[in-house]
């Protein structure tokens, strides 16, 4: 699977990654954090989302900042499409990491990151922000960190203990995965990029979403059709049906339903 199919594919997704509210219960504390920072009021006031999506969370942005000029950049056409039926704004067609190629440098005043560190390296997230954030322009992030579904990774961690040939390679690949992740290992890891990359947080909420999935095919619509459970992006690549044998043989032996754990996700505002 291409990159550009595999977004494509994510189009359809939304709905069953916000079956708990994780997307939904994020985008209200995003508004109220901008809104509470009074963004917006000045003319041309100019916002860039880096992972538009299908337009979902500037519809609702649009409200609170009717008079702004909005910019969306994903890789999906598909997703471009829906979005510009949402609301009136510029497309562009390329990966958040190129960004600052198709924009001019300190143009925008507030640039969005939400749910796509899981595919950019926060590195590189930070990067395009900085380089592209006005003087005091603002920075609004929205992710996931390795300290979310801690049932799930204290499952994993006692499958990985058994030592049989199986949970040694899971172990072993577990591990890589880790190594190479795009997304923070936690919220003072998230925080210290903040301030590495020239960033002062002005607002940081960490939410909990409780989850319950009573059998392994609501495990695999959430974790692998949700795609929170598959934190690399070389796994995202792989044909889905695959995907879904193997992932789905694979839990059966590590889970326990009913499963219930937390869903984890930082928001935060910072200035430039």
């Amino acid at each position: 699977m291409t990159l550009k199919a595999m977004y494509n594919n994510l189009a359809g997704q939304y709905a069953t990654a916000d079956c708990f509210g994780s997307i939904s219960e994020s985008h209200v504390c995003a508004i109220e954090q901008i809104t509470k920072a009074h963004l917006g009021l000045r003319p041309h006031f100019k916002v860039l989302d880096l992972g538009v999506g299908d337009g979902a969370f500037l519809q609702k942005l649009q409200k609170k900042l009717p008079t702004a000029e909005f910019t969306g950049i994903d890789l999906s056409g598909e997703m471009l499409k829906r979005a510009k039926e949402a609301l009136p704004l510029t497309t562009i067609e390329a990966s958040a990491a190129d960004a600052s190629h198709y924009l001019p440098h300190h143009s925008q005043d507030l640039i969005l990151a939400h749910f796509i560190n899981a595919y950019i390296p926060i590195v590189t997230l930070f990067n395009e922000a900085k380089t592209l954030a006005r003087a005091n322009g603002h920075f609004s992030i929205i992710t996931t960190t390795y300290e979310s579904f801690p049932v799930a990774q204290q499952h994993l961690a006692n499958f990985i203990a058994r030592e049989s040939i199986l949970s040694s390679i899971v172990g072993h690949y577990y591990k890589a995965i880790v190594k190479n992740t795009t997304v923070a290992a936690g919220e003072e890891e998230l925080l210290t990029a903040f301030a590495q990359h020239g960033f002062t947080v002005v607002d940081h909420q960490r939410i909990h979403i409780p989850i319950t999935l009573n059998n392994i095919d609501e495990l695999a619509l959430f974790g692998i059709e949700g795609t929170w459970f598959l934190n690399s992006l070389s796994i995202r690549m792989l044909p889905k049906k695959f995907l879904l044998q193997r992932l789905k043989r694979l839990f059966s032996r590590i889970f326990t339903f009913p499963y219930q754990d937390t869903h984890v996700i930082d928001i935060v505002l910072a200035k430039k």
